[in-house]
């Protein structure tokens, strides 16, 4: 798996959707006047860090379902055994463990119908 060295710039698209979603979030949880004086910075930062971990864990495991969602490419529709096509099958519950927390999505299997193999694309392959 390749360990990414360098920190992802967010877009500059991305910044005014960041900031609705922040003001959107901080209006569920703490209403429109915000966080009741006598909230200490501790405490806020706390829920932050939770809130923060959630969305990414979220966006984490949508991500994958959508990528999941899409066609195989080329590289994955032939056995790495012998060569021949893979059949697509049902796709399979799958659960990881990340630095956000479980993630878990449907993945897609597929099977060789020459020499039987059963894969799942994603193992040695997420995050390519």
């Amino acid at each position: 798996m390749k360990t990414r060295t360098t920190p992802v710039e967010i877009p500059a698209h991305l910044r005014p959707i960041l900031q609705a979603a922040a003001k959107n979030l901080l209006h569920h949880l703490y209403g429109p006047q915000g966080p009741p004086w006598g909230t200490t910075l501790d405490d806020i930062e706390q829920t932050i860090v939770q809130l923060s971990k959630q969305l990414g864990c979220e966006l984490l495991q949508q991500s994958l379902q959508r990528q999941a969602q899409q066609p195989l490419p080329p590289p994955l529709q032939t056995c790495p055994s012998c060569g021949g096509p893979v059949q697509p099958e049902d796709p399979e519950p799958r659960s990881l463990p990340t630095t956000l927390g479980i993630v878990d999505w449907q993945e897609p299997t597929s099977t060789c119908g020459s020499c039987r193999k059963a894969f799942f694309p994603s193992v040695g392959f997420v995050g390519h």
